[in-house]
């Protein structure tokens, strides 16, 4: 069952277009009240200053729902945005929200339906820590229970980082339940690559990065899972997967108290069954559309996205010139990109 929370408004860059043009359409107004223009006039170009803004603001708003789903063992946090296509975003971790992701990501509601959630233990959801609860198997299944509770009949994934694990494992559980997959900078589903990823992290990661994350984990507030230093601890752990490692400062990190005290616990339950996963030789049986989006300048090599391309029998791949996170990097070739894709699966 879902318990509805909350509705807001999520304005687009049209509302900020809509503002300039009421102000443009004020400083009219004044204007011609300088030059002792009827007051009359000028009050009707006030009206239609009011009218004119609050139309278009009223029209770019996109109507935001929030609810949870609650389960035996858990309480999952979603919010639903924009009109279209559903299309579910995993966010990668483990132990993360999915707040990092915004508000870059909103740029696609425009034309789809964006499900926003938590997986269980952080963010705004809530689930018991032990592996019972906490499994790849379990929030595969949360999605499921959340495509069920909002009544979609197919949906799309979009799947960012540790996500897309998730995300090939309810294309290979839930097959018919799925219009398209899109694996967002995939890390790998098993160990093929592990070395040539370590190798490119090391090179990647430099001595003032290694510095910092040293001096931040010696802090107080690291052992206390302090929201502020963890925040931070991220913010220096993802600086070297960027093409330009000063936009990192543009990822929305501020840890919530959830996630900063569950989060560790939630990565090392899942580390039980990440240990483990070799799904290299099961890939060809997922027959799902599946778009691969691999940055230029991420760590794992693009050989390993080619080869899960490879491996997917309609798998395809697009290169994007980002690091780990294109929709800060390279958002222009993120969009074109999936909407190419997303219209495919229309035919």
């Amino acid at each position: 069952m879902a318990d509805d929370l909350s509705s807001r408004a999520v304005r687009s860059s049209t509302t900020e277009r809509a503002i300039g043009l009421g102000y443009a359409v004020l400083h009219v107004c004044v204007t011609v009240s300088v030059v002792h223009l009827r007051k009359a006039v000028a009050q009707v170009m006030w009206m239609t200053f009011l009218t004119a803004t609050f139309a278009v603001l009223s029209a770019s708003a996109q109507t935001s729902r929030q609810g949870l789903l609650s389960l035996e063992d858990a309480r999952i946090f979603y919010e639903v945005i924009g009109s279209g296509i559903p299309i579910v975003v995993i966010h990668g971790g483990p132990g993360l929200d999915h707040n990092y992701l915004r508000p870059a990501l909103d740029m696609f509601a425009t034309q789809n339906t964006l499900v926003y959630y938590d997986q269980r233990g952080t963010g705004r959801s809530e689930a018991t820590l032990d592996s019972d609860a906490i499994s790849i198997d379990t929030f595969v299944d949360d999605i499921d229970d959340l495509r069920q509770t909002l009544e979609y009949d197919r949906i799309t994934l979009l799947a960012h980082s540790f996500g897309a694990l998730i995300g090939l494992a309810y294309a290979r559980k839930y097959p018919l339940n799925l219009d398209g997959l899109v694996l967002m900078n995939p890390v790998e589903p098993g160990k093929r690559f592990s070395g040539a990823t370590a190798t490119r992290q090391s090179a990647a990661r430099s001595d003032q990065d290694a510095k910092e994350l040293e001096d931040l984990m010696a802090l107080e507030g690291f052992q206390a899972r302090d929201p502020a230093t963890l925040s931070q601890v991220y913010r220096v752990s993802f600086r070297s997967m960027f093409r330009d490692r000063g936009l990192v400062d543009e990822l929305e990190l501020d840890i919530s108290v959830r996630t900063a005290q569950n989060g560790q616990e939630v990565a090392r339950l899942l580390g039980e069954d990440l240990d483990t996963i070799d799904w290299w030789d099961q890939l060809p049986e997922i027959e799902v559309p599946t778009l691969i989006i691999h940055g230029r300048y991420d760590i794992p090599p693009i050989a390993m996205s080619q080869a899960l391309a490879d491996a997917l029998p309609l798998g395809s791949l697009s290169v994007l010139e980002s690091g780990h996170f294109p929709y800060v990097e390279d958002q222009a070739g993120l969009a074109s990109t999936l909407a190419s894709f997303l219209a495919g699966l229309q035919r």
